[in-house]
């Protein structure tokens, strides 16, 4: 036997045995909800499946799965993670691994039972799912019906906005994903896992604008960051100490830095401030003044700054303001000129030697040639470009740009053309990066939604072919309690809505709206004479109804508002049936829905995000509204000034909900806000009902609340966040009684009391689409 065939039976003895441990240790698993695994299991299982090539639901029970407290799932499988037919409770744990960290066993058990349930039978009814996803051993919640697929992609959430990104290399050879962050932070994340490596870094005083990395041959190497504060910071990755720094000097910032090492293997930082000053830090040597580049004149503050290799592999600086200069890395010197068109937000190094690419604030993109000066211009739609990275798949080379949305756009190089769109971040997207694997590059990004994601090559061939993702769920409503049938009608970012029978889970009926643009505002009247109608807002700010019976549209039913409308929220009042309409237009309607007749128009200093409205049937309603000034308005229909001016202190105002039950509490009004609490106010005094609940790390973007019927009275809170995690609060005690991990933000929710007394409905919308359930907050789970 020759040696590299022993090192393959080696290797495959090796396997074989992982393998036989990891059987060995399932079988010692007691799947059930009360019985703490052995740390060994917890820890090691998944890790010894994955050595023996046998990471399958067989081998890692999925009751275990809500215990793993080792190796990250999701790091074991590949990150995006593929879904497999033996890996089906792997694939949706690792979609919530990331949001379910620090969580219950409850939260832990539910989070992973909605996303088996969810991945694995979309569209089917509770009744005909199988046993196991119909039920799962310490989940708090059933699936009743669902159209859900959270992303597979997200590397890791963050608990601060990430603006910058960088690929590193840390102690051990560990691969890194660098992220630089508000407030100047820098986490390192494992490219693998997503796992935190090492403590948060307290690295500038400003923001963290711009990031990195400078290999050593001998391991691990140099990181660069550059801050609102006007300091560049130079870091070793290995032992995760400041080398040194450098200061532009006056009130400025640095705009962009890069870094090289020379012939000699000398480290050479290059950063650009916002004034356009060109400063060099080199080891063993005192700070060079390279240049003062001039502004473009359309924008004073407009400068970048790169690197490019150059012919026989000469290495390049290339910075960027009123012209494109490239110099010499060796001896410093400017080489070339060349004029820039319009204002530059971002550069980077492309695939083809010799050539790079800037963004600029017009929406285009220009592709260089350093020695020549000849650019090649891609014309974007007008949205400024701020990231830019270039990364080669299969031969092709691309080029992937952000802006000011939460899409990444996809370029062909060759064709000049855009080939595609990248879709998931549901807030801008801050930074790219491009992770080389050879002939087939991935790409790392990162958004205001506080998560970094990864594109594998398999995801930039679904973007370019059209087929990346479902359309996302923008608002959903289902009908109160007192329809047998329930129905859930759901508004899709394709201007299509559906109605869905939630008991069979077939579509009833669907109609196109008259806009492509994507409408929150959706809500079902209160029922009269036996007659339902489905309100949606249209294009022209109208609110327009459909017949469920029927199946049509009943036209055109309420006018005024002169700009789109954000939310509707209609109640049976003491005196009728009630419609409350927001709009940017800064105002709010009160509509009487029995005569279609408008009764109020409440206004507001700033836009107005959401609107509330309920009743306790006998004697008080109440309507509310939230606004951008941060404070929540209470409305009696009878008089066109507020009664109240709650001064939330919430930030931006997001969400508001109202429950007027008056067992333990008295009625009460939810808000929620871009601060991430949720706040309780008693609607008798008007006072706030003890301190604001805490846990979400990142704006609220939807609020419900109900009060169960059961033996002893409940009234609970459930709010969803841009961290992709939904809450569920117990309004007496303010605790937290449930943490659902959804992978995305949900942009609505709706309540409807369940037939068991003990149980709520609760649907949920956003840009992973809809799913109803069924949640059981009156008997927790063991959690031993």
């Amino acid at each position: 036997m020759n040696p590299d065939e022993r090192h393959r039976s080696a290797d495959t003895g090796e396997r074989q045995a992982h393998a036989r441990i990891a059987a060995a240790l399932a079988r010692l698993f007691k799947p059930d909800a009360v019985t703490v695994p052995h740390p060994y299991l917890t820890r090691h299982l998944a890790h010894h499946a994955a050595l023996g090539e046998a990471l399958d639901d067989s081998h890692v029970p999925p009751g275990l799965l809500p215990w793993v407290s080792g190796d990250g799932v999701r790091g074991l499988l590949g990150l995006p993670h593929a879904r497999r037919a033996n890996r089906e409770w792997l694939t949706a744990w690792a979609a919530i691994e990331p949001y379910v960290q620090d969580a219950d066993l409850p939260a832990r058990c539910s989070s992973l039972h909605l996303a088996y349930t969810a991945l694995r039978f979309p569209g089917v009814p509770r009744q005909d799912l199988p046993q196991e996803a119909a039920e799962f051993p310490g989940s708090r919640l059933c699936v009743l019906w669902s159209q859900w697929a959270p992303p597979s992609n997200v590397l890791a959430t963050l608990n601060r906005r990430s603006l910058s990104l960088a690929t590193a290399e840390g102690p051990d050879g560990t691969q890194l994903l660098v992220v630089g962050s508000e407030l100047g932070g820098i986490e390192l994340i494992d490219r693998a896992t997503g796992a935190p490596v090492g403590d948060r870094i307290p690295a500038h005083d400003g923001d963290v604008r711009c990031l990195f990395f400078v290999a050593h041959s001998a391991g691990g190497g140099a990181l660069v960051s550059g801050s609102t504060d006007g300091t560049v910071r130079v870091w070793d990755t290995v032992r995760g100490t400041l080398l040194d720094h450098m200061t532009f000097g006056g009130p400025t910032w640095t705009a962009a830095v890069t870094g090289y090492r020379d012939g000699a293997g000398t480290l050479t930082v290059a950063g650009i401030s916002g004034s356009g000053t060109v400063k060099l830090w080199r080891e063993h040597a005192e700070e060079l003044h390279l240049a003062d580049m001039s502004a473009h004149p359309l924008e004073q503050a407009a400068f970048a700054l790169g690197l490019a290799n150059g012919p026989g592999g000469r290495q390049l600086l290339v910075g960027a303001g009123r012209t494109l200069n490239v110099w010499d890395t060796a001896d410093h010197r400017l080489l070339r000129q060349y004029p820039v068109g319009a204002p530059v937000r971002c550069l980077t190094e492309t695939t083809v030697p010799g050539r790079v690419a800037t963004g600029h604030s017009d929406g285009s993109i220009t592709l260089w040639d350093t020695a020549s000066g000849l650019e090649t211009v891609f014309r974007g739609e007008g949205e400024s470009v701020t990231a830019v990275a270039a990364l080669r798949i299969d031969g092709s080379d691309l080029l992937a740009t952000a802006g000011s949305g939460s899409t990444i756009d996809l370029w062909d190089m060759d064709t000049r053309h855009r080939t595609g769109q990248l879709t998931g971040h549901t807030d801008v997207v801050t930074a790219l990066r491009t992770i080389s694997a050879g002939d087939c590059d991935r790409l790392a990004s990162t958004a205001r939604d506080n998560t970094v994601r990864l594109w594998d090559t398999h995801a930039i061939h679904q973007a370019i072919r059209g087929t990346a993702a479902a359309p996302a769920a923008v608002a959903a409503a289902i009908t109160p309690e007192s329809v047998a049938t329930p129905l859930l009608a759901v508004n899709y970012s394709t201007a299509q809505t559906q109605v869905w029978n939630t008991l069979t889970g077939t579509v009833t009926g669907s109609f196109g709206r008259d806009s492509k643009h994507a409408s929150s505002a959706l809500s079902w009247a209160p029922e009269h004479e036996g007659r339902r109608l489905l309100l949606w807002a249209a294009s022209d700010h109208s609110i327009r109804s459909w017949d469920p019976v029927r199946g049509v549209a009943a036209g055109v039913l309420l006018q005024g508002h002169s700009r789109p409308v954000r939310a509707l929220a209609s109640t049976t009042a003491c005196d009728g049936r009630r419609l409350a309409i927001s709009g940017d237009d800064f105002t709010v309607r009160l509509w009487d829905l029995d005569s279609e007749q408008p009764l109020q128009q409440w206004q507001h200093p700033y836009t107005v995000r959401t609107v509330a409205a309920a009743s306790d049937g006998v004697s008080a309603d109440w309507f509310a509204s939230g606004s951008a000034d941060g404070t929540v308005r209470l409305w009696a229909a009878t008089d066109p000034a507020p009664i109240k001016v709650l001064s939330c202190r919430q930030g931006i105002i997001n969400a508001v909900a109202i429950n007027p039950g008056t067992s333990p509490l008295p009625p009460f009004l939810a808000s929620g806000g871009d601060d991430r609490t949720v706040r309780l106010w008693d609607l008798r005094t008007l006072e706030a009902i003890r301190e604001p609940l805490r846990g979400h790390t990142a704006a609220i973007e939807a609020i419900a609340t109900w009060t169960t019927s059961a033996d002893v009275a409940r009234p609970y809170v459930a709010s969803s966040s841009r961290d992709g995690t939904i809450r569920v609060w117990n309004a007496t005690t303010s605790s937290c009684v449930l943490q659902l991990a959804t992978g995305t933000p949900v942009h609505t929710l709706s309540v409807r009391p369940s037939s068991d007394v003990d149980k709520v409905v609760l649907v949920m919308a956003g840009e992973a689409g809809v799913a109803v359930l069924e949640l059981d907050l009156e008997d927790p789970s063991p959690t031993k």
